[in-house]
């Protein structure tokens, strides 16, 4: 996945002037944020439309005959078709959750029960994220208690932190159904090569992919990404919490079953069922939907290529600096591959300090990271298991590296 651009389509971006639009720093204007793979902050324009739901047209969409409803239900339809054109989808395809989590086990419940039988397998890579592993291994048991057997194959990372196309080589079978992937991983930042796996499984094997640290970073285009379902969190592309985005190719639509009912729930036979129809049941998390629009236009404003230009420069910027200090050690990822560029997400450790310790120490310096094991599907038992995880976004500055390499170089001093 190389994000190609040129000056024609990306221009610098200026983050003092970026930050004025984020409420959050004028309200903690000494600190640096650096924890944005777990959630971004929020725009004054994503805030304004939260706010101005809540405050001017509140109710419940599609429940009720009066104007408010309506144009609730209107409001929710406009941002289905906002993002749907932002992922370069058709918005029958799409429906929103209440986060990646609930997608991508919406996936393993809809997907899975659906259509795996007794012999099949299933490929997943235990260092991702655990949303992405851990509804496979449910799914498992499940059908283990109906006495059906499926086989969960997993397949490993290079030291350098992206996927070892050898191990799904060697996994891949005639029984293989499905494979769950990462765009970007989570920990590591690197570029996981979808179109080169989906080459190595053909086109009868489902690909899942898991979104979340490229949609908003980079252009995700569903139109000429070889993959059947993509999994995203709205929370980590700026809009509002609790919301996720599931899309299915119209090929697996038709495979799919409701894995939740209730109210606003078709028939389940009915045929020609969009997303939305078969997955959007009860009261949905309506101001996050509609601040979903707010955040793509926000996005699309800035650019996505000068968005995924300034993670680029700022990744090796961080890299660069780490490399300096005594003590660092890269985790798998841009430091360890010495890449020129990154998606904006960096792990590594100081030599002698628990990663947990450091976090409460930057944390001193207003100074936010992520430290842990960042909800890997496995441990490792080695030290990747213990990593600081710096992840930048449009509103973080070479200033702001400079102040954590001045923090870490006095914690090692």
């Amino acid at each position: 996945m190389k994000v190609k651009m040129d000056q024609a389509t990306t221009h610098a971006i200026d983050t003092k002037q970026i930050k004025q639009k984020f409420p959050f720093f004028a309200s903690n204007p000494d600190t640096v944020y650096l924890d944005n793979a777990s959630t971004t902050q929020k725009p004054d324009v994503v805030v304004e439309t939260i706010s101005q739901f809540y405050t001017k047209y509140y109710s419940n969409a599609g429940r009720a005959n009066y104007k408010l409803s309506s144009q609730a239900a209107k409001a929710i339809e406009e941002s289905r078709q906002k993002t749907a054109g932002f992922f370069k989808a058709d918005a029958r395809n799409i429906a929103f959750t209440s986060g990646a989590t609930e997608s991508l086990n919406l996936i393993a419940l809809s997907w899975g029960l659906n259509n795996l039988k007794n012999g099949d397998q299933v490929m997943v890579c235990l260092q991702d994220h655990k949303s992405s592993v851990f509804p496979w291994l449910n799914l498992k048991k499940l059908l283990d208690g109906f006495g059906i057997r499926i086989e969960i194959v997993p397949f490993r990372i290079h030291d350098v932190g992206d996927y070892d196309l050898k191990t799904i080589k060697e996994g891949l079978t005639e029984r293989t159904r499905l494979i769950a992937v990462s765009h970007v991983h989570h920990v590591f930042g690197m570029d996981m090569e979808i179109k080169e796996i989906r080459e190595i499984v053909g086109d009868d094997v489902v690909v899942s992919l898991d979104a979340c640290q490229s949609a908003g970073h980079i252009p995700v285009e569903l139109d000429s990404l070889p993959v059947d379902f993509m999994s995203c969190s709205g929370h980590k592309m700026f809009a509002g919490s609790g919301l996720g985005v599931l899309w299915a190719r119209d090929s697996r639509l038709k495979e799919l079953r409701p894995a939740k009912v209730g109210g606003g729930s078709i028939t389940i036979t009915e045929a020609g069922a969009t997303m939305a129809d078969l997955f959007e049941t009860g009261t949905l998390n309506i101001p996050a939907i509609l601040s979903m629009k707010s955040a793509i236009e926000f996005i699309e404003e800035v650019g996505i290529y000068s968005i995924a230009r300034h993670l680029a420069k700022l990744t090796r910027y961080t890299y660069e600096g780490l490399r300096d200090i005594p003590g660092c050690e890269f985790g798998p990822g841009p430091g360890r591959c010495d890449c020129p560029g990154g998606y904006g997400i960096i792990p590594f450790r100081l030599q002698g300090i628990e990663a947990n310790d450091l976090g409460f120490l930057l944390d001193d310096e207003n100074i936010l990271v992520r430290t842990g094991d960042h909800c890997k599907g496995e441990k490792t038992g080695t030290s990747d298991d213990d990593l600081v995880r710096v992840s930048l976004q449009i509103y973080n500055s070479e200033e702001d590296v400079d102040r954590l390499l001045e923090c870490l170089g006095e914690a090692v001093s």
